[in-house]
Formats: structure tokens, sequence, C-alpha cells
């Protein structure tokens, strides 16, 4: 069988990543690392790849694919040297600082005949399937109003993460997940409005909460909550429905639950002592009520990486395309844009 010799630059946490997952395929393998770190060097050796600290020597190599798994700041110059040199680039999230330099990426791949994809595995998250199957079934009527929330604990962002010139942050490290989720969720539909509020409470430098929202050409609302520092907890998907609500409680994606109102039902004059009175909140009463099984969902926590073998062998098309990351890194400008501008940022996307 043809094997894909790929090279990881970045040996840190996501290099051994993207290693693990290889290794569970037949048909690629990862054959060397680069490093500037000499601890780095050592892990790659311990590990059976071949450790080389200049990018030079590592672009000699015969590989096929390189994977850039960095901090943010250098993904942009690291790429366009690997296109140079000939190879097919699979860059960490985000593909770059901005989409201009993102642009330009996409050009030395162009030039060079190369393939170029970014790694947007949240695609496959077993909770943003459950979503996206409750959403296209329309068990709970049209959307109106879909929330997501990513929120941890420790209040830090690690290693450089916090370290703006890095491109530290939660909009490059947590937001271009979201954002990429609701694109290929609205998949058809324009971004017509960017709002974003990014903070940093905890963490000085960058942004440690976001709260960003997309309004899309049919009207419909895509929040986006993102904060290191939360000690109790929301959903992680809350979705409004004309007839129903799908709430999911974590990322397993079968945590929560989803119901909707039973046909023929209309009018409503329950009050209830614990709210007071008041008719329009009261609850509902049992019967008025449908509660439905969250779909069962199947995880592929192969699929980036095996579509990526097969694009570099000609047998399929990536699934993640660099126009689509070009969008994603549009709507990020906005929102930073926004953030700085205290306003909704009017957007074509």
């Amino acid at each position: 069988m043809i094997t894909v010799k790929a090279g990881i630059v970045g040996f840190g946490y996501m290099g051994h990543f993207h290693l693990n997952k290889i290794r569970r395929l037949d048909g690629i393998e990862v054959k060397a690392a680069y490093d500037v770190r000499p601890e780095a060097l050592q892990d790659a050796e311990r590990e059976g790849l071949e450790p080389v600290g200049s990018l030079e020597k590592f672009l000699n190599q015969d590989l096929d694919l390189v994977l850039i798994a960095t901090p943010n700041d250098v993904h942009a110059k690291l790429a366009k040297a690997a296109l140079d040199a000939g190879k097919h680039v699979m860059l960490e999230k985000p593909a770059a600082m901005n989409a201009a330099e993102f642009e330009q990426v996409m050009d030395c791949a162009e030039n060079a005949g190369k393939l170029l994809t970014v790694h947007q595995n949240r695609r496959w998250d077993v909770d943003y399937q459950v979503v996206k199957e409750v959403i296209c079934s329309g068990e709970i009527g049209a959307v109106t109003s879909i929330e997501s929330k990513v929120l941890g604990e420790r209040g830090v962002c690690f290693g450089w993460r916090a370290d703006p010139k890095a491109g530290g942050g939660m909009l490059y490290d947590w937001a271009v997940h979201l954002i990429d989720q609701y694109l290929q969720l609205f998949e058809g539909h324009k971004v017509k409005r960017v709002s974003a509020r990014l903070l940093s409470i905890l963490t000085p430098a960058v942004d440690d909460f976001d709260d960003i929202e997309l309004i899309f050409d049919h009207g419909i609302s895509a929040k986006v909550v993102i904060s290191t520092f939360a000690l109790q907890r929301q959903p992680r998907w809350f979705v409004y429905g004309d007839r129903g609500t799908l709430k999911l409680d974590d990322f397993s994606g079968r945590a929560g639950g989803m119901a909707r109102i039973r046909q023929g039902i209309s009018g409503f004059d329950r009050v209830t002592d614990t709210m007071g009175p008041t008719r329009t909140m009261a609850p509902l009463k049992p019967e008025q009520v449908e509660v439905l099984p969250l779909p069962e969902v199947s995880e592929e926590p192969l699929a980036f990486h095996r579509n990526l073998r097969d694009a570099i062998l000609g047998k399929e098309t990536l699934f993640v395309a660099p126009e689509e990351t070009l969008r994603v890194m549009k709507v990020m400008d906005a929102a930073f844009e926004s953030a700085r501008a205290g306003q909704s940022i009017f957007v074509d996307l």
C-alpha cells in the first residue's frame, strides 16, 4: 500500500495528538519532527521519529505532508515554507492571525499545486452532530436562536495561549472551532452581522471571556460564549425552536433533553403560585409536552486524519477546504473589529 510520509512541526501537546491519531491508520506514517526546543527533540527521538532542529533540513526530508502544530503567530510563515518546499500542509487552528495572512498561504498552495487544510476536528464532536441532526430533522420546528458555550474553571489560558504575541486568547483557541461549527450548521446562509465582547478577566494580556453573536441571513441568532472561569455549569448547547427546545449539558451529546409542544395544543390558562400571578410564563402541564429521545450519534475519532490521507492519495476531496477556513477567519476578523469598536459589524460573509 502507498504510504503518505508525514512530518510534524512543533512536537508539543498537539504534535503528540496528531502522531497518536496517525498511528491508528494504515497508509500514512509520521517519519520526523522539527522543533526548536531540545526537550521536544528528545521526546521525538523517544517516539521513534527523526528529530530535526533545522527547518531547512526538515523540509529537505522525503516527506509528502507537513503537520504544523506550533504557536499561532508562526502558522502562516511555516505553512508557506512547507508549501514552497513541495509539501502538502495541515495547519492547526487558527490557520493564521487574520484572513489576509491566510489568503497568502492559499496563494502559495495554489502555486505549488499542493493540498492545504486546517484541523477543524470539532466538526465530528458528538454533541455538535446531535445538534446538527436535531435541527436537520425539524423535530423542534424551525430554529430561532442557538447558544454554544464552553466554560472552564481554572481561570487561566495555558502556556503560550496567554501571550498575545504568540496569538493567544480564547477567540483564537476556542471560538475558531465554534464559529466553524455554525458556518457548517447553516451551510448556504451568510453571516450578516457580528457582535463581540472580548474581555480579559483573569488573564491580563489576552481575551479569556468571549461573548459573540452571529446573525445569519435567515434571521437565526447564533451565540458563542467562552469563559476560562465559570464555577457553575451552563448547558453546552441550548437550541430554541418554534415548537420545541433542545438542551445538551456537555460534550458527550447524551446528557440533556429535548421536548416539543404536542400537536393541537394552543392557549394556556394555568397559573402557578410559585411564580406569582402570570399566565405568560406559567409552566405547561405534563400532558401538553412531548419528551423526545436524543438521537444517538456514533463517534468518528479518525475521520479528519483518514480524509487527509485519502485526499493526498487522490481518493477523496478535503473535508476542510481552504475557502471554508478563509470564511472563518473573516468572521473572526469581524469579531475582533466589533470588540475594538464596541459595536456590531455588518458583513456579508
